[in-house]
């Protein structure tokens, strides 16, 4: 008799030690069943870092997301080389403020031109009596000649009396004095002026916003048109990426945007459900409230399992119902201690009768 005591107190200690999920209960006729739903109690929103346009993107609801995958990215301004020529310095790095850059320096880069030489020429020396030879036209070609070396500009200037010419082939010395002709007779009939050759500045390259990426480097050499920088509108913060990443783990249960739209700076670009932070969330009549605290267990059932009798704690319960046929609902907040809860599962959640 004292063994079989003996043994019988050993499962009952051995029994409280041992934390299990599963309801005691199983007998649960004399419960009021209100249907609930597993949720996430914890979510994070994916905001636009500015304003702008979004880039094609592929996601939905329901999509998985990975914290620190990229959802959206964000269109960029694209900055390219007015013309060829060697990168000598870069004045922002991805994240600096491009506007704070220009205030500095005056540039965001600057850009030694692949040809140097370029003229400033007046009519000084041109046939006063043909009116041809007094004005020239922008992009007009020119020809020009000095010690026996010819070579081919156009120009790409006016002002009043003086114009300025691109060399484009010939190689001169700064401060040589070129004849510059309308053809290649070299007529003086077609002389229209004089050139001075010179030595030209750095390319500046401006903008404003936030540098999105660098893509050169000093000393890169550079061809007209590629890009040099990419920028995010002005009112992007410093730091800001175009690759908009998500915080957390989780679910996508809301993405309320679409390819190519306009968006504003901190629109929601999609909300994160978290999978790590799952709880039963149920409707519950008036009538089933009376008695139920903050701090009760009270029996759960999956739909994808209902023969497994889970015990919930209740941790929050709603202050304002919602009326539905004449009776007031009440959103009863509840977790339970199980792996496995996927959002979206049905439940059953049982109260005791008042």
């Amino acid at each position: 008799m004292k063994k079989a005591v003996f043994v019988l107190l050993c499962a009952v200690l051995l029994t409280s030690l041992i934390s299990v999920p599963a309801c005691a209960e199983t007998d649960l006729s004399a419960y009021s069943i209100s249907n609930g739903t597993v949720q996430a109690s914890r979510f994070e929103d994916v905001t636009a870092p500015c304003s702008g346009v979004l880039l094609p993107f592929d996601l939905s609801t329901g999509d998985a997301a990975e914290a620190g995958t990229v959802l959206f990215e964000m269109m960029t301004t694209r900055v390219t080389a007015p013309e060829d020529g060697v990168v000598r310095q870069v004045f922002v790095e991805p994240g600096d403020s491009a506007d704070a850059a220009m205030a500095t320096y005056g540039a965001l880069m600057a850009i030694e031109p692949a040809r140097l030489e370029r003229m400033h020429a007046t009519y000084r020396t041109a046939p006063t009596d043909d009116e041809d030879c007094l004005h020239v036209h922008v992009g007009q070609p020119l020809w020009f000649r000095y010690d026996g070396v010819y070579g081919t500009g156009a120009v790409i200037a006016t002002n009043g009396r003086s114009y300025e010419v691109e060399i484009i082939t010939g190689e001169y010395d700064i401060d040589e004095a070129l004849s510059l002709y309308k053809d290649e007779s070299y007529d003086y009939h077609n002389r229209v002026g004089e050139g001075i050759v010179y030595k030209r500045d750095d390319l500046s390259v401006t903008g404003s916003g936030v540098a999105a990426a660098v893509s050169v480097r000093p000393g890169d050499f550079v061809s007209k048109g590629e890009t040099l920088l990419t920028l995010l509108p002005a009112d992007a913060d410093v730091g800001a990426s175009p690759a908009v990443k998500a915080e957390a783990s989780g679910v996508l249960s809301a993405v309320p945007v679409v390819s190519g739209q306009q968006v504003w700076k901190g629109q929601l670009l999609a909300r994160i459900s978290r999978t790590d932070s799952l709880e039963i969330v149920a409707d519950v009549d008036e009538m089933d409230l009376n008695g139920l605290r903050v701090g009760d267990q009270v029996p759960v059932t999956l739909d994808t399992n209902e023969a497994e009798i889970l015990t919930a704690t209740v941790t929050e319960i709603s202050g304002l119902g919602v009326t539905r046929q004449n009776a007031a609902y009440y959103s009863v907040h509840l977790t339970v201690d199980r792996d496995g809860l996927m959002l979206g599962q049905s439940a059953s959640v049982y109260l005791p009768r008042g």
